[in-house]
């Protein structure tokens, strides 16, 4: 399964405690192979199979007490031609 590199932003962490639980927790979900979280970035950096759900990582976090702040990204798509590689791109 080929491997996908996801940097979580985590909010609530004081101590290294909190990162241990935190690791646990994203440890349990499906597809993780990897949790490694710094305290001072206030991040997972998580290696994953295409079959993990975004969703049941924040879950878990939020399970522990932490909060997963998320905001909008914007992702340029070059190549497009016409209206069928738009509607692909969408879909």
């Amino acid at each position: 399964m080929p491997q996908i590199s996801l940097a979580l932003p985590i909010k609530g962490m004081h101590c290294a405690s909190c990162v241990g639980r935190v690791e646990r927790a994203l440890s349990t979900v499906p597809g993780v192979s990897e949790a490694v979280v710094n305290l001072a970035a206030e991040r997972a950096d998580l290696g994953l199979s295409d079959t993990a759900d975004i969703a049941k990582l924040i879950e878990a976090v939020e399970a522990q007490g932490y909060e997963v702040p998320l905001s909008p990204i914007t992702l340029d798509v070059e190549g497009m031609k016409c209206g069928g590689c738009v509607g692909h791109v969408e879909t």
